[in-house]
C-alpha cells in the first residue's frame, strides 16, 4: 500500500499508433517523447492524468494547456512514514546474529521467532513453512539463494530465488554448483520476445546461463564496498577519512 501513497504525481502511457492517427492523439495529449518505430507506426509517451475532453478544448480555443483536477491520488508523507516503521521492525531482525539472510520484508533465522509475532493479521509475519524447518540453505546474495527441506510425508522440496530465472526453477543440487563457481544452463520455455520495429510478439524456448558474480565482497560478513577507479581516487579516499574522522571525534 505505501508504494500506492508513495506514487509520482505525473502518470505516463505509451500509445503505439498508426502515423495516420497520430495528429489526433497529438491534439489531445500532453506529449513527453515522439519515437517514430517505422514508417507506419510511432510510439508517443503522454501524460496520462489530464482530462482528454478538457485538453483538446483548450487546445481549439488557443489557451494554457492543463487542468488541476485530475492528480494522481498519492500522499508522499505516508508514503515515508510507513517505510520508516516498517524499517523500525525489520532492524532488531536484521542485526540479529541469528538472522542468514534478510530481504525487503523477509528473514531466514536458525532460531524459532516469538510466537506473538506470528500470525495471520496485518503486520504479523508469516510462516512460510508453516512449522518445518529447512536442513540446508546457501546464500550468495540479495535474491540469489536457495534451500530444500523435508516435509511431512518425508518428501525433499527444493526451492530457489535467482535473479534471471523463474523462481524455484533452479534445484539445490544447481545452487550449490553456482556456489562453486560453475555456471549452470536452464532452459527457459515460452519467454515473450516483442519488436519495436514490427510491433510483433513472438514466444519462443531460450536457455540462460546462470552464475554467481560477486559484486559485493563480504569480509567477516562486512561489505566492501568497492574502489572508484579514477583519477580521483587520492582526493576521494582523503575526502572520506576526513570525515570519519569527524564523525569519531563527534561521537
Amino acid at each position: 500500500m505505501y508504494g500506492y501513497f508513495g506514487r509520482k504525481q505525473t502518470g505516463l502511457i505509451t500509445n503505439n499508433i498508426k502515423n495516420e492517427n497520430l495528429i489526433n492523439l497529438l491534439s489531445t495529449r500532453i506529449v513527453k517523447t515522439v519515437q517514430p518505430i517505422n514508417d507506419e507506426y510511432t510510439s508517443v509517451l503522454s501524460y496520462s492524468n489530464v482530462n482528454d475532453d478538457l485538453l483538446d478544448k483548450l487546445n481549439n480555443e488557443f489557451h494554457t494547456i492543463g487542468s488541476d483536477n485530475f492528480y494522481v491520488q498519492s500522499n508522499v508523507a505516508i508514503a515515508a512514514a510507513v517505510t520508516s516503521y516498517a524499517r523500525i521492525a525489520m532492524i532488531p531482525i536484521k542485526i540479529d546474529p541469528n538472522t542468514l539472510y534478510t530481504d525487503t520484508d523477509s528473514a531466514f533465522t536458525t532460531k524459532p521467532m516469538d510466537p506473538t509475532l506470528l500470525g495471520p493479521e496485518l503486520g504479523q509475519y508469516k510462516d512460510e513453512l508453516k512449522g518445518l524447518v529447512i536442513n540446508e540453505a546457501i546464500f550468495l546474495g540479495p535474491k540469489k539463494y536457495g534451500y530444500y527441506i523435508i516435509d511431512a510425508e518425508g518428501n525433499r522440496k527444493d526451492y530457489s530465488v535467482f535473479s534471471g530465472v523463474p523462481r524455484n526453477s533452479l534445484t539445490f543440487e544447481e545452487v550449490k554448483a553456482i556456489s562453486n563457481g560453475e555456471t549452470i544452463t536452464k532452459d527457459i520455455p515460452n519467454r515473450f520476445y516483442k519488436s519495436f520495429n514490427t510491433l510483433d510478439i513472438n514466444i519462443k524456448d531460450t536457455k540462460i546461463s546462470v552464475k554467481n558474480t560477486n559484486t559485493k565482497v563480504l569480509v567477516d560478513n562486512i561489505y566492501l564496498p568497492p574502489k572508484i577507479q579514477n583519477g580521483y581516487n587520492g582526493y576521494i579516499e582523503n575526502l572520506f577519512n576526513k570525515f570519519r574522522s569527524f564523525i569519531t571525534i563527534f561521537l
